[in-house]
Formats: structure tokens, C-alpha cells, sequence
């Protein structure tokens, strides 16, 4: 990895030190080192500083810039703002020797020297370019299978292109990534790539801020979304304060907002309190105990059930009306089944008489997108009924022939006689019983 020096930037340390924290602690879990150096101010932010002076911005910009060079790292940022103008100055410079040459001679004359080779990367880039979503997932310890997150990305790491490279800015699939390496479902909504409307407010247009953030928080919640998960603090700042003004205003609105490493950290094992998430606004209680209500339910799941392809299986659902059962049994659906052991109902499913209308054709294991097929499942809780002494009667009559005499149906001499056919030869029953006591006596133990 490169050698990173944190540029932590005005609002994380300032507003939200337990940003940081969490920062710091997955940073460290995952072997990601970094250094820390004296003298950074303001980056400095776009919507403010570059519409007082472009030359300011690009001063206060490279000096940043050069103190990184002149201590031998690349800046690390977890800020999008901080890294569209790092973004943006190092193209500008890289494109214009002019402009290249007058800020070296203004920095000259404080004392600083800079050849234009420091860079910058955001975290994003980090753990996904450089660690890798596979690379997290095994290492989580508390997976969000179940869990509906809404990713919000954020505008300045996305546009303007090329400038910013951190993602496609159409169709942004890192953070997704990072996301589901966890277990959790990003979902999809309409209003993903908006902008938060943060700058709205410093514009002096409070109201259009607001109707901004609750526009997407709005969409979420009809989405069923559990969380919204940002990778930027002013972000942060905007869903989490016009959430309480909407709460105050309009209607009770609550969706949990998390920097992406507080979810990463949650994942990765870390305490809530330990990262100090009880200093949120809108309150994380309600995500924690889902959480911790769907990993008792995932925990009393048998281990002969893969819960992670199942949920796979049950939310693609492409092949349930290929099911030969399905043409004729209006009742019947293959995928409920399957939701309702997903739920914890595993008793229920097996003492019933669902799993019997499975006829393992392989329909399902032929036509599935994820190699799955759902005749597995069906087949491991058949198994779990006859372990219980459950089955339809003829299942229970055909098992019995066969632990008895090896075969599943007498021959028919006199019809066999008729067509001069001989007599059947003789099953090795015995010998089967004796190669199988073992085996079918520890299946009824």
C-alpha cells in the first residue's frame, strides 16, 4: 500500500470525532497505517473558498499538497469535499505548466518546495481498490445478512469526470460493494445518485435543503431501507440534522446514518459504544436490534442450510414458476417454503407437508442464475422429517420395503410367467442389511 498521511480535514476531528474513531479502529483492524503531521488547514472547500479567490483555492490547496510531499506520503482523506479539490487542483496543475510554475513561486516564498508528486485517495478507494470487498467479507465477524441499506455515494466523489476518478459517476458500484461484502442488501432507488442538498443551506435556502434530504430519506423509508450509509461528513451532517427538523416539522421520519466505516466496524466486531455511536441524532437503537433480531433468527437456522444462498434463491425467485408442482398446485410455492426456514420456522416446515411436494426433478437446480437450485433444501429437510419420525404415510411404507428387503416393490411372477419371462433374480437383501446396519443406525439414533 502507499505511504498515506491522514488529512482528516475541518468537520470529522471538529463535529464528529466519533467519525474518527471509527475510522481509526478499522483502519488499524484491516493493516491499513497511516501517518499524521502538523500544519493542514481547510483543504479548502469548493462552495466557499474557490468562489472567494480561485487562486486562494489553489494556493491553500497546494500547500496541503505540499507538505504531504515534503513528508514522503500520499494524503488519505475521508472526506468527499477534501478529495474533489485535492482531485481538482492536482488535474488543473498537471494540466497547465503556467499555473504549475506561479504556485511553486508562491509557495517559494514561505519556505516550501513542491515538485507536484504528492496524490490522494479517498478511503472508498482504500479499502476497495487496495484491500478489496473479498478480502473484507472474510474477515467480518457479525455478518448484516438481512439487513436493507441505502447507499448514498455522494456528488463530488462521482462528478465531474474525469476529474474525479473514484467510480463510474452514472453507475457507482464501489460502495455497493463494500456494502454487501457484509451481508447487507444495497437497494436500489430512484433517487441514489441526487445530491444531499447540503450547500443548499449555506446558500441561505434552508427550506430547499431540507425538502433535498427529505426527498431521498422519504424514498428509503418506502423502500424498507434499515440504514442509509455515507462515505462523506458533510453528508452525514445533512441527513442527520434535517432529519430532526423534519421529526420536528413535519412527520416522524427515522433513518439511521452511517459513516461506512461505523458499519464496517460493527461488522468487523467492534462495540457501538466503543465507537461511539450513541452520539448520533437519529438514534442507531432501531438498526441494532434488527440486527441482533435477525442473527438470533440466522443462528437458530440449521447448519444443513446454507441461510446466505438461500436468501439469494428467495429474493430471485426467477424459477418458481418453472416448477412442475407449481402448474398444478395453486397452493404451492417452493420459495415461501424456503422463507419461512430463513424466518426460524424451521419446525414448522418440517412437520408439514410442503417439502413432500418437492419431486427433485432438478427443474429449478437447471434454470437457477446462481448454480443453486432449491431441491437441495427441500431435500435436507425431508431428511430432518424422517429424523423426527415425520412422513406421508406411503414415504413411510416404501422406506420400510427397502430397509427390509433392499427393494421397492415385489415382482409379478404369474404376469412375468405369462409373458415367458423367468423369475426376477434374487435381491441381495441381506447382504445390503449387513453393509447398512451401521449406517441406518446411527441415522435412527
Amino acid at each position: 500500500m502507499n505511504d498515506y498521511i491522514f488529512f482528516w480535514g475541518c468537520t470529522i476531528p471538529g463535529r464528529f470525532p466519533f467519525l474518527e474513531k471509527s475510522l481509526r479502529l478499522v483502519l488499524d483492524e484491516l493493516g491499513v497505517r497511516f501517518r499524521e503531521i502538523e500544519g493542514f488547514t481547510c483543504c479548502p472547500e469548493k462552495f466557499l473558498v474557490e468562489t472567494l479567490s480561485e487562486e486562494a483555492w489553489y494556493l491553500t490547496a497546494a500547500r496541503n499538497l505540499a507538505l504531504a510531499e515534503k513528508n514522503g506520503g500520499d494524503l488519505l482523506v475521508a472526506c468527499n469535499g477534501c478529495y474533489s479539490t485535492f482531485r481538482s487542483v492536482i488535474t488543473a496543475f498537471s494540466s497547465s505548466a503556467a499555473l504549475r510554475r506561479e504556485v511553486a513561486a508562491k509557495l517559494e516564498e514561505i519556505g516550501l518546495e513542491y515538485n507536484f508528486r504528492s496524490s490522494v485517495y479517498h478511503i472508498v478507494q482504500v479499502l476497495h481498490d487496495k484491500i478489496g470487498p473479498d478480502v473484507i467479507a472474510r474477515r467480518v465477524a457479525l455478518g448484516m445478512d438481512g439487513m436493507k441499506i441505502g447507499v448514498h455515494v455522494g456528488c463530488q466523489v462521482l462528478r465531474p469526470s474525469p476529474t474525479v476518478r473514484i467510480d463510474d459517476p452514472l453507475h457507482p458500484i464501489k460502495l455497493d460493494r463494500l456494502v454487501e461484502c457484509l451481508g447487507a442488501t444495497s437497494i436500489d432507488y430512484e433517487s441514489k445518485l441526487m445530491c444531499c442538498g447540503e450547500a443548499l443551506g449555506r446558500a441561505g435556502n434552508a427550506d430547499k435543503s431540507m425538502a433535498s434530504a427529505r426527498l431521498k430519506l422519504l424514498e428509503l423509508e418506502q423502500n424498507e431501507a434499515d440504514a442509509m450509509v455515507v462515505v462523506c461528513p458533510a453528508c452525514f451532517q445533512q441527513f442527520e440534522t434535517q432529519q430532526m427538523v423534519i421529526q420536528k416539522q413535519i412527520e416522524n421520519l427515522s433513518i439511521p446514518v452511517f459513516y461506512y466505516t461505523e458499519l464496517l466496524g460493527l461488522a468487523l466486531g467492534f462495540a457501538p459504544g466503543e465507537m461511539g455511536l450513541d452520539m448520533h441524532r437519529v438514534p442507531v437503537k432501531p438498526f441494532l436490534d434488527r440486527w441482533e433480531d435477525l442473527r438470533r433468527v440466522r443462528e437458530s437456522i440449521p447448519a444443513e442450510f446454507d441461510s446466505k444462498a438461500m436468501t439469494t434463491c428467495v429474493s430471485c425467485g426467477s424459477c418458481s414458476n418453472d416448477c412442475p408442482v407449481v402448474q398444478v398446485d395453486d397452493e404451492f410455492d417452493p420459495h415461501a417454503v424456503l422463507e419461512r426456514i430463513l424466518k426460524g420456522d424451521t419446525d414448522g416446515v418440517v412437520a408439514g407437508d410442503e417439502i413432500w411436494k418437492c419431486l427433485e426433478c432438478g427443474t429449478c437446480t437447471e434454470m437457477c442464475p446462481n448454480n443453486f437450485g432449491m431441491m437441495k433444501v427441500f431435500k435436507e429437510a425431508k431428511r430432518m422429517a424422517l429424523a423426527r419420525g415425520i412422513a406421508p404415510a406411503e414415504t413411510s411404507q416404501g422406506i420400510e420395503m427397502f430397509k427390509s428387503t433392499g427393494v421397492l416393490g415385489k415382482s409379478r411372477e404369474r404376469v412375468r410367467a405369462k409373458l415367458g419371462l423367468g423369475p426376477v433374480a434374487e435381491p441381495g437383501s441381506e447382504e445390503l442389511a449387513r453393509l447398512l446396519e451401521s449406517t441406518l443406525k446411527r441415522k435412527e439414533d
